[in-house]
C-alpha cells in the first residue's frame, strides 16, 4: 500500500501534535519536581532530559502553528486541563485541591506563552492556599466570543481587603507580573482582587479566537 495512504491532513497532524504535547507536559511537570531532589550527574541528566523535552515541544508547537506568527487557535478547556496537569503534583504536595469549571470556547494565542501565564497564576494561588483548601478556576465564554477567566485561591483573605486592580508588569510577584505582560501582549487584561474572608481572585479577560490581530493588540496601539 503506498505511503501516501497514511498521510495526515494538516488538521489531523495538528491534533496529533497537540496530544503529543500533552504527554510532554506531564513529563516536564514531573521533571521540574524531581530535578531539585537529585544531585550531581543525576541532576545533569535530568536537565538534559528537560532540554530535549522542551525542544520537542517547540517542534510540536511549530506543527500546530497555523498562522506563521506563532499563534494558533487554542482550545480553552485543553489549555486549562494541561495547566492543571502541570500544577497537579505541586498541589498534591501542598495538600490543595484544584477545581475547574470550564465554559468552553477558544482564543488565538501563542500557546506556550499563554500556558506559562496561566500556570504562573495557578501556582501563585496554590502557594497562597493552606492545606485541605481549594483553588477554583472558572472560565466564561462571552457572547462576543471573548473569555473571562477567574482563579481564586483558598487563603481566606487573611490580609487586608483590596479592590480590583489592574496588574502591570513589574508591579506584582514575578510570576503574576509575567502573566500580566503575556496577557497584555495578547490584547487582554489581568486584574487582582483581595477580600477578607474570600481570598484573592485573579481575573483574566481575553478576546476570542475570531478577533483580528489589530483588534487583539488594540490596547498597545492606542
Amino acid at each position: 500500500m503506498p505511503l501516501s495512504t497514511y498521510a495526515l491532513s494538516p488538521a489531523e497532524a495538528a491534533a496529533r501534535a497537540r496530544e503529543q504535547k500533552r504527554c510532554l507536559t506531564i513529563i516536564l511537570a514531573v521533571a521540574s519536581l524531581v530535578g531539585p531532589e537529585l544531585d550531581g550527574r543525576s541532576r545533569e541528566r535530568m536537565e538534559r532530559l528537560r532540554a530535549a523535552a522542551n525542544r520537542l515541544r517547540d517542534l510540536l508547537n511549530a506543527d500546530i502553528d497555523e498562522s506563521g506568527d506563532g499563534t494558533s487557535e487554542v482550545d480553552v478547556r485543553t489549555l486549562f486541563e494541561d495547566v492543571c496537569e502541570l500544577a497537579r503534583l505541586r498541589a498534591e504536595d501542598a495538600g490543595v485541591k484544584l477545581v475547574l469549571d470550564c465554559g468552553g470556547g477558544s482564543i488565538r494565542a501563542v500557546e506556550p506563552e499563554m500556558q506559562e501565564a496561566l500556570f504562573n497564576v495557578v501556582a501563585a494561588a496554590i502557594d497562597a492556599t493552606p492545606p485541605r483548601r481549594t483553588v477554583s478556576m472558572h472560565t466564561e465564554l462571552r457572547p462576543d466570543g471573548g473569555q473571562v477567566w477567574t482563579i481564586r485561591d483558598g487563603s481566606g483573605g487573611v490580609g487586608e481587603t483590596r479592590g480590583a486592580r489592574r496588574i502591570e508588569p513589574g508591579r506584582a510577584g514575578t510570576g503574576v507580573a509575567l502573566a500580566a505582560a503575556i496577557v497584555r501582549r495578547h490584547g487582554g487584561e489581568l486584574r487582582s482582587h483581595s477580600a477578607r474572608g474570600r481570598g484573592t481572585t485573579v481575573t483574566i479577560e481575553l478576546p476570542g479566537a475570531g478577533r483580528t490581530q489589530e483588534e487583539r493588540h488594540g490596547n498597545d496601539m492606542g
